[in-house]
């Protein structure tokens, strides 16, 4: 759709250079290619892939551009396994990882995780799974921990709704939905990290210092929304009840469960990936106990994340609770993040959608006044002196409107282990993005250097001759020793040979004979009686 929605035409004049015509003004295209956006149109090698297919074609093994191939893939391991290319074409330009081999494999559960971590079987674990708890369990255990918290751009709560279904295409239902969850509570209970800051915009956008610029606007359309509307984006459950109560969505028969007019229960499903994928569970666990605190009957139903995307995609959900992902953050433009509301994106229920929505989940939003404003913005720069009331009145727009509701912000704490590599990723220095699922951990690959090993041990040895029965024993070297008798003589280390000399049971000097014993013993008493 991208390709289709922009690109002219291509041509590739040399080796190096490719022209993209395209079919109308788009000063932001470049962004297209930045780390994922190869699902918008990737550069691809010619000899690989021309007469092929590329619906049907899967590349396997991968032949690309990066310092690493395909060595083997172990299903029964849940474990894939890359080479590193001895010929790679940025070596001679300094980029070159240390680590010959590069392994991933399935995360399993938490406590193996752990185990694994803290022995040094694993350098660097999946946050998503690897809880805070987990990462202070493993600081106690060995000092080998590094880690390295990252603010991830995708704040946590509501990622959006499904405005097909009858009443969450009431704007006034969805604020009140959104009025019942408890940020502050929320953000003490995050789980993968020692805090996370509140979300304090109804917009899928992170906290970062990139979109400062559009803070201002983000707080004239709250301002312009509270004196509209009444709403404040906070958590406020009587302001929630009493918005239902001005719907007339009461409970008509007394039972706890607020109706519609209609006569049908307010109900609702909220969609999570599993409790393993904790960061998200407990949001919806939460908020579904909100709603019932105001007569609406919530459920939380968990699916395998890739169905998440699936049920996302169909509009097969109510509520989706997760990951608020949009486009916007790798340039810091949110022009990508208004655009996913687009109406082009618009399906009915049970057409999977091929893009727009949050994360994957697609409102089935339509509004033709935003649509003309992603239409503009699109084809101007965003230093454009137009671009800043069209990037207002957009944000307006789909604030008022209620499409998504952040609750706290995503904070990731990339776990490594220093047993074998040095030069991770820190606190302290935190010289790139750590994260182990982006593509820009080559980066990281680059920089880590093996633990430099420690000096030989030096074993001194020395004669030793023992004045006691000394059993067999295992010396310092991890070589057996004995066992001796009174009067024998051997070469051990002097470790153990200084500790059978303090016991007593050994010597550095070679006992005298016997002869020589009983002589010296005679003139000394012959020597004794003449002193007399």
């Amino acid at each position: 759709a991208f390709v289709e929605e922009w690109v002219e035409s291509v041509e590739a004049p040399d080796n190096y250079t490719v022209v993209i015509h395209l079919k109308k003004p788009n000063p932001r295209f470049h962004h297209s290619f930045r780390m994922w956006g190869g699902s918008q149109g990737q550069i691809v090698a010619k000899h690989i892939w021309e007469g092929k297919d590329p619906t049907t074609f899967k590349n396997f093994p991968p032949v690309e551009t990066g310092p690493y191939k395909l060595y083997g893939v172990y299903p029964e391991l849940n474990m894939f396994v890359w080479e590193r290319r001895e010929d790679y074409w940025a070596k001679d330009l300094g980029y070159f990882p240390a680590p010959k081999y590069v392994i991933w494999r399935y995360a399993p559960p938490p406590d193996i995780d752990l185990a694994d971590f803290v022995k040094g079987m694993v350098d660097a674990p999946l946050p998503h799974l690897f809880s805070w708890d987990m990462i202070k369990s493993a600081m106690a255990l060995t000092p080998n921990v590094t880690i390295a918290p990252f603010l991830d751009p995708c704040p946590l709560g509501i990622s959006t709704f499904n405005l097909e279904k009858y009443p969450l295409n009431i704007r006034e239902v969805r604020w009140a939905i959104a009025l019942c969850l408890n940020k502050e509570k929320l953000s003490e209970l995050y789980p993968m990290a020692e805090r996370a800051d509140i979300s304090p915009y109804p917009w899928p956008i992170p906290k970062y210092g990139s979109f400062d610029k559009y803070v201002p606007m983000a707080e004239k359309a709250l301002k312009r929304i509270k004196e509209e509307l009444g709403f404040t984006y906070e958590y406020n459950p009587e302001k929630a009840a009493k918005i239902l109560d001005d719907l007339n969505f009461i409970d008509r028969d007394r039972d706890g469960i607020r109706e519609t007019p209609n006569g049908t229960k307010l109900s609702f499903e909220l969609m999570s990936r599993p409790q393993t994928v904790v960061q998200e569970y407990y949001i919806a666990a939460d908020l579904a106990e909100e709603l019932k605190k105001i007569g609406i009957d919530a459920s939380v139903r968990t699916v395998d994340p890739a169905m998440w995307h699936e049920f996302g995609a169909l509009g097969q959900y109510d509520i989706a609770i997760g990951s608020l992902c949009t486009g916007a953050w790798l340039p810091g433009d949110i022009i990508y993040m208004l655009d996913n509301f687009h109406s082009k994106w618009y399906v009915p229920i049970g057409t999977r959608a091929i893009g727009g929505g949050v994360h994957g989940a697609n409102p089935r939003y339509q509004n033709p006044e935003l649509d003309a404003i992603v239409d503009q913005l699109w084809t101007i720069g965003p230093d454009d002196p137009k671009a800043d009331e069209l990037y207002e009145q957009g944000i307006y727009i789909i604030m008022k409107d209620m499409l998504s509701a952040p609750a706290v912000e995503k904070m990731f704490v990339q776990t490594f282990s220093t047993a074998y590599w040095t030069g991770w990723p820190s606190e302290d220095n935190m010289y790139h993005v750590p994260y182990i699922w982006w593509p820009e951990i080559i980066f990281v690959l680059f920089q880590i250097k093996p633990v430099a090993a420690p000096p030989p041990v030096t074993i001194e040895y020395v004669g030793t001759w023992f004045t006691g029965t000394v059993e067999a024993f295992t010396g310092v070297d991890g070589k057996s020793y004995g066992p001796f008798a009174k009067g024998e003589y051997a070469i051990i280390p002097k470790e153990d040979a200084d500790r059978l000399v303090e016991q007593g049971l050994a010597s550095y000097t070679a006992p005298m004979a016997t002869e020589i014993t009983e002589a010296l013993s005679q003139l000394s008493e012959l020597t004794d009686k003449m002193s007399r």
